[in-house]
This record gives structure tokens, sequence and C-alpha cells, in this order.
């Protein structure tokens, strides 16, 4: 459950600083709905709020839910159990500024605190997540009670578990301003961030994200540092920003070669930025260094979707685009496209 990460950071804050919050948690959600069970949405007394569980369609409706449960409890959320809300396609919700039905099908929202009462476990599950350990957690239905649990045994009766998975990895390589909006960018799609250069001057950490992980060394030998520590699988990504062959050259190789990863841990995603008469001279390189042509058919060079923009924020974000239409199997063409093809056939 990727997408909670930010909203457990948010909750956090606030629970270190003595702070009510209250969650709505989606238990049961439209099979095609962007925010699975598990989503979470959390607000504090001063009107904050972080997180979603629809595409906008009940958020002002659980927001004056909340509210009025905040009025409530005005002396703190010692008493506040858990609520169940249903949002059923066609039934009108509260709120007049919301849609008059949630999107789609069915979503059921637990409504409840998150509190050190109610969660004592909060600080070692954002502890496992930041280590990249799987963890469970279970809320009580009945009392707004939220513990870790191993997973081992399917959840007893009246409780809703939730899977914290180990984030997906973008190893980006080289230091220009396009691998600092990657940075920037990446974690907000589910990935844990290391931006790698042996050039340490470059790898302030003022330029880039809090939560990237900065390394100085050279490329192709942190990437073997990494595989010698199980530290790679097939969910990552590596991403070839350096634009030196020096870098590029020797990380490709350990990248592509399957030779190279007997475990069959391999990156899933090797991408390579440059234009197509460089990329086409790195290709080169690789097959007479013995890279097997099979395995340089794998390298996104150039890297990205064409997007059309030159700008670094630009070329970030094609990057990500196509790192998330390999990840989710996607088409990569305009939906229009996509829709009208579908129609026509």
């Amino acid at each position: 459950m990727m997408i909670n990460h930010a909203v457990l950071q948010w909750i956090w804050d606030r629970y270190c600083q003595h702070g009510d919050v209250i969650t709505a948690s989606a238990i049961d959600a439209p099979a095609r709905s962007p925010y699975p069970a598990g989503s979470m949405m959390a607000f504090d007394r001063k009107g904050g709020v972080a997180g979603s569980v629809s595409p906008g369609c009940v958020e002002a409706d659980l927001y004056a839910r909340v509210q009025q449960i905040f009025l409530d409890h005005r002396d703190g959320l010692s008493g506040m159990g858990c609520y169940t809300v249903h949002f059923e396609a066609g039934t009108e919700v509260r709120d007049v500024i919301s849609p008059p039905h949630a999107c789609g099908g069915t979503l059921m929202v637990a409504i409840h605190p998150v509190t050190p009462t109610h969660f004592p476990e909060l600080p070692d599950l954002l502890a496992a997540c930041a280590a990249g350990r799987p963890i469970y957690t279970e809320l009580d239905l009945r009392n707004g009670c939220t513990t870790l649990a191993s997973g081992q045994r399917p959840p007893a009766p009246g409780m809703f578990r939730t899977r914290y998975e180990a984030p997906k990895r973008l190893l980006a390589f080289g230091i220009s301003d396009i691998a600092v909006e990657l940075a920037n960018l990446a974690p907000r799609l589910g990935y844990a961030v290391t931006v790698c250069d042996p050039r340490s001057t470059f790898l302030r950490p003022d330029r880039f994200p809090a939560e990237a992980e900065l390394v100085a060394d050279w490329p192709d030998r942190y990437l073997r540092q990494q595989r010698a520590e199980s530290l790679v699988a097939a969910d990552t990504a590596v991403v070839d920003l350096s634009h030196e062959e020096r870098f590029s050259i020797p990380l490709l190789l350990e990248a592509l070669d399957s030779r190279r990863w007997p475990n069959g841990d391999q990156p899933g995603y090797v991408g390579a930025l440059g234009s197509r008469a460089r990329c086409a001279q790195r290709r080169r390189a690789l097959r007479e260094w013995g890279l097997p042509a099979a395995e340089e058919a794998r390298l996104h060079a150039p890297i990205g979707l064409d997007l059309g923009g030159r700008l670094a924020p630009h070329i970030a974000l094609s990057i990500a685009a196509e790192l998330i239409a390999e990840a989710a199997g996607g088409s990569a063409m305009p939906l229009t496209a996509r829709y009208a093809t579908r129609t026509a056939r």
C-alpha cells in the first residue's frame, strides 16, 4: 500500500505534537478505483486534510462528517470508536457540493481515530516502511484501534487488514537538473529514489528532496554492490542520466547483462538519456562489449515518452510516464485515441 506513505507522514507530524487526527480508510472500493481498499484520508481539528479514498466523489461528505465528530469530541478522541459509511452509486450524499453518488460502484469507508491510545504502534509501522520491510496493520472496526500484524493468519472477524509493501526503487545515475526533477517526482509515484554519481560536489542535499538517498560512487560499482546485498529486484528501475560514456557503458552492461544476475533479480526497467544518434552509438558500444542483442533490446533509449517538452521537468515527466506505462502495462496512447480504436473494433 504505497499510496498511504505520504498520509502516514502527515499523521505522524500531528501525532508527535499530540494533535487529534481522524482517518477515513477505504475498506471496500470499486474494482476500477485508483484508490484501492486500504487507502486513507486524514483530517485534523484545524481543517487540515491529507490523502484520498476516491477520485473526488465523496471527500466533501467525509470532511463534513469528520468535522462534526471533532465537535462532538471537543475534549479529545479517547471515547471515539469506529464508524462505517457506505456510498452507493445512485444514492445521495449530504453535502450539496459533492457529486450525487460514488463513482461506478460501492465505496465503504471506516472513520476512526489515530492517536497514541488508538494506534500506539504507529512509530513501528513508519520504521518498517522506512526500512522497506513489508508489514500489516489491522483496524478493529468496533473500537477504532489499529495494531500491527504478521499477516501469517487471516484477520479475525471485525478486523480490516492493510498490507504495506516495500517501495519500488528508482536508481538514478547522474547529477543534472533532470535528476533533481525526477527525484522530486518519483516518490509521489511510489518509488524510493537513490541518486548516484561519483562527483560528490554536485550531490548537495539542498538540490534534492529530503527523501532522496544521495550516494557518491561510480555507477557500475554501486549497482554491483546493491546486487551483492540483494537490494535490487524485478521492479527496480535503473535510469542513466549521466550523459557520459565512461559512466554509461559500464553501468548499462551491469544492468542489462542477465549473466551477471544469476538469481533473477535483474532490474525490470533500464533506460538511458540521449539523442537518437548518441543512443545508437551507445547500443553499438554495448554490443562491442559483448552484450547479447536480446539484452541490448531491453534498453529504453532514448528514455521516456515523446511529450515534446525540452525543459528538465518535462523530460522527468516523460521518464516517469514511461515507468508507469511499463509497470502497469499501459499503451502510452492518448485515451481518446485508445478508446476510439476500441470503439472502431
